[in-house]
């Protein structure tokens, strides 16, 4: 059974139980009233017939000019009075032994009537079918009688009756209307449930892409707008997974290609050592450097790449870095690189501290400055600055090389991804090398930017958080 159809059928069921115990107490209230009201007024004609008996009973006495009228005068006595009445109201007298003493017509009494007038020794009424009876012990000539009227309250019950079919009748009607409505209500607010299960099986089959509706201010949107949000991060992490998926096929891809390229020639020129019995020296000599350079290529790129896969497992030793005295020294071991290219090295930072993993802080430095030697000719200019700036720590590092294509630059921080390929591997690259910085400033929980423009430089802005600049320096 589906929901809609449980929530009707129950909410059904229990307006028709609120509506029938209504009327039904109502309908009995209204019925106790009316027989209630039937019994004082049967109650009052049989204490108006027992005392109007009494006192025709004292003018008899005199009339017979009697002290007391025996029972035989007695009875002849009641049925001159009350005679024989087939129809209304009937009336019995009954000694103390229970017998019948006389009746003006056939009439039944109910059992336990008369014992409780004997047990209470008052007046009782008790109803039975369409008929009153109302019993009372009375005195008559110094014996003890008791007298039985019985009194047709037909009117009543059948108005009680045609009340209870009425009622009936009405609740059948209210139920089909109430439910004509309800089932109405119910579609209604339940329509939106509808569209959610609708949208969350189609987001179940793959539609990502698919959105609710959101209407209204109730539970149900505010569920709506939770699966929206869920179905939106589902989205989100299967569009990164499929990103890191493709990434991770290009990454093997072109890992491939590169290694591919150094172990072809390394093979080539040693079959050609080894296969050629009259090698000038010369050419033995070519050949080593050109096996020497491509095994030194391999060494690069396999010492990068195992830096780059390791650099965020790795326990990190974090500490309170001197900025100062780092740019200091990383100044000086590449002052002898770039002296031997002609190139200007200026490596300075405020005084001040970073809380840092000191080696990876070199190794984005080291791997910045060499992509812009490698794009720098003689003459030109290399500046690494550091200063401290509204609790962050912002790094520049501008060369004067030839810049990179603006279509470009969005590329070049994936691995194995670069932008002059003959250029780069001629001076042994292999497209790792701002990948690794990408990964170090996104471990320092920073951001690394790029700004060029062909043939004027290049400038690389990082800014990562915390920092402190020296208080004497303030």
């Amino acid at each position: 059974m589906k929901l809609w159809q449980k929530i009707f059928l129950y909410t059904l069921i229990l307006v028709m139980l609120a509506v029938s115990m209504t009327s039904i107490l109502l309908l009995k209230n209204s019925f106790s009233f009316a027989l209630n009201q039937k019994k004082q007024s049967v109650y009052s004609e049989h204490e108006f017939l027992v005392t109007s008996f009494k006192s025709m009973m004292v003018t008899e006495r005199l009339k017979e000019n009697a002290i007391v009228l025996e029972e035989k005068a007695l009875k002849k006595f009641m049925e001159e009075t009350f005679g024989k009445n087939t129809e209304g109201n009937g009336i019995l007298f009954c000694n103390a032994k229970n017998e019948q003493v006389y009746s003006n017509r056939e009439i039944f009494v109910p059992t336990g009537l008369l014992e409780a007038v004997k047990e209470t020794g008052k007046s009782y009424m008790q109803v039975d079918g369409h008929q009153l009876y109302t019993a009372s012990a009375e005195s008559l000539e110094g014996k003890t009688y008791y007298v039985v009227t019985e009194n047709d309250i037909s009117d009543v019950m059948e108005i009680h009756e045609n009340m209870l079919w009425q009622i009936q009748a009405i609740s059948m009607a209210c139920a089909v209307v109430i439910a004509l409505i309800l089932l109405v209500v119910v579609k209604m607010l339940l329509h939106p449930l509808k569209k959610i299960n609708e949208g969350t099986r189609s987001i179940a089959q793959g539609n990502y892409q698919e959105r609710i509706p959101e209407r209204g201010h109730d539970e149900l949107t505010e569920l709506a707008r939770n699966m929206n949000r869920m179905a939106e991060s589902v989205e989100t992490n299967v569009r990164a997974l499929e990103h890191v998926a493709e990434d991770r096929k290009h990454f093997i891809d072109n890992l491939s290609h590169e290694m591919k390229t150094p172990l072809t020639s390394i093979l080539g020129f040693s079959d050609l050592l080894q296969i050629k019995k009259d090698i000038t020296e010369e050419s033995r000599i070519e050949y080593a450097g050109i096996i020497k350079s491509e095994a030194t290529r391999m060494r690069t790129l396999s010492g990068k790449l195992m830096e780059l896969i390791t650099v965020g497992e790795t326990n990190l030793d974090w500490k309170e870095e001197d900025m100062q005295g780092l740019f200091g020294e990383i100044g000086t071991s590449l002052k002898v690189v770039t002296d031997k290219k002609g190139i200007e090295l200026s490596c300075e930072s405020e005084p001040g501290s970073l809380w840092a993993d000191r080696e990876l802080i070199k190794s984005l430095l080291y791997n910045l400055v060499d992509n812009a030697i490698k794009a720098s000719g003689a003459g030109s200019k290399i500046r690494v600055t550091g200063r401290f700036a509204d609790g962050q720590f912002l790094v520049e590092v501008s060369d004067e090389g030839v810049g990179i294509p603006g279509e470009e630059i969005e590329k070049i921080t994936q691995a194995f991804y670069m932008v002059d390929k003959a250029r780069s591997r001629a001076n042994g690259g292999a497209g790792l090398g701002l990948a690794l910085c990408k990964e170090i400033v996104s471990l320092h929980q920073g951001t690394m930017e790029f700004e060029s423009r062909q043939g004027e430089g290049t400038r690389v802005l990082i800014s990562m958080k915390g920092g402190c600049k020296d208080a004497e320096d303030v």
